[in-house]
Parts: structure tokens; C-alpha cells; sequence
């Protein structure tokens, strides 16, 4: 239960859901989310960090950059709410 109420948080933001939806063509380095935003890098440093304990990202380093994208193979309650989430964010673009 209380997963699912993490995800469901995480899902409840509006720039949260953007994130999810810039996500879908693929994996960003954290400097382009921000720029897609166009909110504070700290701004979007935490809602990164929201998602990613939820499970619905999932964050790599390469060098000085970070680069985030939806997770490969999620499992249980991040499975299906991100089954169900995707498609409905892709008929929102």
C-alpha cells in the first residue's frame, strides 16, 4: 500500500507529469528537462528526486551529467501505473 501511495504522489504534480511525457521519446540529460520546463534546476532536481524514489525514472551519471530516463523493466505497482500514465500523457502531447 504504501508504494502505491508514493506513486501516487509522485504522479499528483503537473511538472511531474511533463517530466514523464518529455521521458517518452527517450532518455535526457537533466539540463535538457530543465530547459523544457523552464523551471529552476532545483526546482526540477527535486522533482527528479520525487519520481526517481518512486520508481518511475531512473537516473545514470556520466561525467558531470545526469541523465534520466523511464525505468526498463519496472516491476509491480510501477509496471502497471506507468502503463497506465504513458499512454494517456502521449494523447496529451
Amino acid at each position: 500500500m504504501r508504494d502505491i501511495l508514493t506513486i501516487a504522489k509522485a504522479a499528483a504534480d503537473d511538472s511531474r507529469l511533463k517530466i514523464l511525457g518529455l521521458l517518452l521519446r527517450g532518455e535526457l540529460c537533466v539540463c535538457h528537462i530543465t530547459e523544457g520546463l523552464k523551471l529552476a534546476p532545483s526546482t526540477v532536481s527535486k522533482h527528479l528526486s520525487i519520481l526517481e524514489a518512486a520508481g518511475l525514472i531512473e537516473t545514470r551519471k556520466l561525467g558531470r551529467w545526469v541523465h534520466c530516463r523511464l525505468p526498463s523493466s519496472p516491476k509491480g505497482e510501477r509496471r502497471a501505473a506507468l502503463r497506465w500514465l504513458l499512454p494517456a500523457l502521449k494523447r496529451a502531447e
